[in-house]
């Protein structure tokens, strides 16, 4: 566009496109962050930790209404029931804060072992799950039997292929899965349709595996959140509708003003879509949990 030169054709032909360009008030949004780290983090390259006493101060910032939370020391320490269980603590009376629980196959090969570790969860009060597929592969006879509990109680599951090993960024929940890794995560997602599952803080700098976005074109059941910013949500949007995306931030590991704006200010993408996006899908999700 031409700047603006006090008075021209030009000038009054982009501040009326200025003018027409309405953007949504971030409250009225009601963000609902999808990917938030509670819990120290070991790097020094990374931003101050999100505690209890501090959080809330950052969603406020932010203008986070609502986040999805799970505990650095559930993704990162065996066994993760320690840091599930410190996680219920430490947000224990702060309703903004919804639990998610960090999760993978139990070592019995009994379906029991896997339904009671469901139920555990449900009884606590957590209606969502991280499944660990960075730690254990996505292979359909390794999560056959989790699956099937969590799609029963059509718990919502993010998908997790982020290294647990100490390699930088240490602890971070940025992934970027290959291509065989998405083939492998296909068998599961047709095995069992009725299970949302959604791809977790999958970014991958230039580009992210181009087998992904054909995957939650032909798999009803997967979805993206925003965290791969460039235009791979955006396409989903255009192609599939704004039900099949996630708003997300992945902090404490990234700004959020980045994903923020990036959705707010997305042009082609009415404001019906952008509540949908920014929370609308991840509460009907929530209220199906059963």
């Amino acid at each position: 566009m031409t700047p603006c030169l006090g008075g021209g054709p030009a000038c009054k032909e982009g501040c009326q496109m200025r003018t027409k360009l309405k953007i949504p008030d971030i409250k009225a949004l009601r963000l609902f962050d999808s990917c938030v780290t509670l819990g120290r983090v070991v790097s020094s390259g990374l931003p101050e930790c999100l505690t209890r006493d501090n959080i809330l101060d950052v969603m406020d910032k932010y203008d986070i209404a609502e986040a999805l939370v799970h505990h650095y020391d559930a993704r990162m320490i065996y066994p993760r029931s320690v840091g599930n269980n410190l996680l219920l603590k430490e947000i224990a009376g702060i309703p903004r804060l919804h639990p998610v629980w960090t999760i993978e196959p139990p070592p019995s090969t009994d379906p029991k072992a896997a339904r009671a570790m469901v139920e555990e969860m449900l009884a606590a009060g957590v209606r969502v799950a991280r499944l660990m597929m960075g730690a254990a592969p996505p292979l359909h006879w390794m999560w056959k039997d989790l699956c099937e509990a969590l799609e029963e109680r059509r718990v919502p599951c993010l998908l997790d292929f982020a290294p647990t090993g100490y390699s930088y960024p240490w602890g971070s929940t940025v992934a970027n899965p290959g291509d065989l890794i998405i083939d492998q995560l296909r068998t599961i997602c047709l095995a069992h349709p009725s299970l949302p599952m959604i791809l977790s803080h999958v970014s991958g700098g230039l580009g992210i595996a181009c087998s992904i976005l054909p995957l939650i074109r032909s798999v009803p059941n997967l979805h993206l959140d925003i965290t791969g910013i460039i235009d791979y949500w955006r396409t989903a949007v255009a192609d599939l509708g704004p039900e099949r995306v996630f708003f997300a931030t992945g902090m404490p590991f990234y700004e959020p003003a980045t994903f923020i704006s990036n959705v707010q200010y997305a042009r082609e993408i009415d404001d019906d879509a952008k509540l949908k996006i920014c929370g609308g899908n991840l509460r009907r999700l929530l209220e199906d949990v059963g």
